[in-house]
C-alpha cells in the first residue's frame, strides 16, 4: 500500500470517528382518560437491562418567584447540579425533611445557591420553613434521557444508545402507584408512544399567601 493510499484511508477514519453519534428521536404523547394532553408531566427512559449511558451533566434551576417554586417540577440526573436562585426580594428556607436527598438552608433575596450532592434516586418534596404554602418537587433519575411534556402534552427524547427501555412518566399528582405509569419499549429506529394516564391527575397545590384570603367571606 502506497503512502497516498494510507493517508487517504486514515483521513476517511478520523473523519467518519469525528462525527456525532446518531440519536434515535423517541416522541412520547401522554393524554389523559379524556384524550386530552397532559402538559408539564416528567417523562424518563431507563435501561431495561445494565447500559453504561452517557452522563447528562446539564443543571437543572429552581427559582423561588412570587412566594412560590418555579417551575413546581425539575428533573434532573443523579449528580448533576441544581440552582436554586432566590428571585423574591425577601429570605427564603428552602427544605426537604425527609430521605437521602434531605436538605435544609436559606437563601436571600437575589441570591443563588448551587447544590451537587444529591445522591439517590427518587423525588425530593421542597417547602419553605417562612412561607409555608409553598411547595415543588425535584425528580431524580439515573439515566441522560429526561425531558417534561409541552403544552401539547409531548416529550421529545433523543436516545443515542439502542435497547429496551422502560419509559416512564411521573407526576407527583398522579392518581396511580408510585405516582407514575410506565411501557417497555424497544429502541431501534425512531419512534412515536402514547401513554395514557388513565385516573385525572390530583388539583395541584395552591401556592398563595393564606394572608391574602379573606375567611370571613365564607361565613
Amino acid at each position: 500500500m502506497n503512502i497516498s493510499r494510507l493517508r487517504y484511508i486514515t483521513a476517511i477514519f478520523w473523519f467518519f470517528l469525528s462525527q456525532p453519534i446518531l440519536a434515535h428521536q423517541i416522541q412520547i404523547s401522554v393524554i389523559d382518560n379524556n384524550k386530552k394532553p397532559v402538559s408539564k408531566v416528567v417523562v424518563y427512559l431507563e435501561p431495561s437491562t445494565a447500559m453504561t449511558l452517557a452522563i447528562n451533566n446539564k443543571a437543572v434551576e429552581i427559582a423561588q418567584i412570587d412566594k412560590s417554586f418555579s417551575p413546581y417540577i425539575g428533573v434532573m440526573q443523579k449528580g448533576a447540579s441544581v440552582k436554586f436562585h432566590n428571585k423574591d426580594n425577601i429570605t427564603h428556607h428552602i427544605y426537604s425533611p425527609l430521605g437521602d436527598n434531605k436538605f435544609a438552608f436559606k437563601i436571600n433575596a437575589g441570591q443563588t445557591r448551587v447544590k451537587n450532592d444529591f445522591s439517590s434516586i427518587g423525588e425530593i418534596a421542597m417547602g419553605c420553613n417562612i412561607h409555608d404554602w409553598m411547595s415543588g418537587y425535584l425528580l431524580v433519575v439515573d439515566t441522560p434521557y429526561f425531558s417534561k411534556t409541552n403544552e401539547m402534552g409531548i416529550a421529545t427524547v433523543n436516545v443515542k444508545d439502542v435497547g429496551k427501555y422502560n419509559v416512564v412518566v411521573w407526576h407527583p399528582q398522579m392518581n396511580s402507584e408510585n405516582n407514575r405509569i410506565n411501557q417497555q419499549v424497544n429502541v431501534m429506529q425512531d419512534m412515536a408512544i402514547e401513554m395514557n394516564i388513565l385516573k385525572p391527575l390530583g388539583e395541584l397545590p395552591n401556592q398563595n399567601d393564606q394572608e391574602d384570603f379573606d375567611f370571613l367571606s365564607d361565613y
